[in-house]
């Protein structure tokens, strides 16, 4: 047994020795040894990962509540009540200029003192109508608001477009223009475009001659009366119906005169009572610098809120 293991090993020893003896040879192709290199492996890129970070989200703002724009309360309708024929309680205020004097001037009224007598026909309840209108209530009675007032202006001073007007307008009251058809465009006055930008907006227009010649020294005044509405009646496209004398001053032939080419005639005077038998002599209220409120009033034939 022992020597059957001794000749296996010896038989594996040889085996061994006989391997060892053995070198790797080359494929032999044609007779020729040619060596097959083992291919070089070529370096491999490394894969680089480029990131691109996103964007910061910006939060959009939350929007901001802008407050609504402050819209002044509607001007309440008047109620209107039929007055006349005959009789009409309605004063007829007379203003000239609407700005700050160079000197104690009763034609000029400062633009405070006219808002705040604006202010107070406003609280007092009056409503601004046309003198046409209150022609109509006198001839043939119409409906009128429970407290008329007509505002007229005499000469077409350039103030009246721009401080009357808007002031005017901010209470929803409308005026009357007497003007001289000379004036008109001149240095001072108004021009066309406004005198009709006030006419669009509501305001009459009537005639104060044309040159503001004191009537009563006129060999012929009727020139001054006829002329001065047919020239505005060619400058404007709004009818010509009421005629104020330069100073307050006519006779009676110049009445006559009045009266056939117009309604009505505005006059100077103090009475709230406006009737047939001086509907071409109107009494109108001048209203000079530094009217108080209260002597303001008296000029009224009411000076409290109604209901009051």
């Amino acid at each position: 047994m022992k020597n059957v293991r001794l000749l296996l090993i010896s038989s594996a020893l040889v085996f061994l020795t006989a391997c060892s003896a053995i070198t790797p040879t080359a494929a032999v192709i044609s007779g020729t040894v040619t060596a097959s290199p083992s291919p070089i492996p070529t370096a491999t890129a490394s894969l680089t990962l480029t990131v691109t970070s996103l964007p910061s989200l910006t939060p959009t703002p939350k929007p901001t509540n802008t407050p609504s724009p402050t819209i002044p309360p509607p001007t309440p309708t008047p109620v209107l009540l039929m007055q006349g024929p005959g009789e009409i309680i309605c004063p007829i205020l007379l203003y000239h200029r609407i700005a700050p004097p160079s000197y104690n001037d009763p034609y000029y009224v400062t633009p405070e003192e006219f808002r705040a007598q604006m202010q107070a026909l406003k609280d007092w309840g009056y409503t601004t109508i046309t003198a046409t209108q209150l022609v109509n209530a006198i001839n043939v009675g119409s409906m009128l608001p429970q407290r008329p007032v007509v505002i007229s202006f005499d000469d077409g001073d350039n103030s009246v477009f721009s401080q009357a007007f808007p002031i005017m307008r901010e209470f929803g009251f409308v005026g009357v223009n007497y003007l001289v058809s000379k004036y008109i465009g001149a240095e001072g006055y108004m021009s066309i475009e406004q005198i009709n930008e006030l006419g669009v907006a509501g305001w009459e227009i009537g005639s104060h001659s044309i040159s503001h010649a004191d009537l009563t020294t006129l060999e012929h005044p009727e020139w001054e009366i006829i002329q001065s509405q047919e020239r505005l009646a060619k400058m404007f496209d709004w009818p010509i119906n009421t005629f104020a004398y330069p100073f307050g001053k006519e006779t009676y032939d110049i009445r006559i005169m009045v009266s056939r080419n117009y309604i009505a005639g505005m006059g100077l005077g103090v009475t709230v009572k406006q009737r047939p038998g001086i509907l071409y002599y109107l009494s109108r209220r001048p209203v000079p610098l530094h009217t108080t409120i209260e002597t303001f009033g008296t000029y009224l034939p009411w000076n409290t809120p109604p209901g009051q």
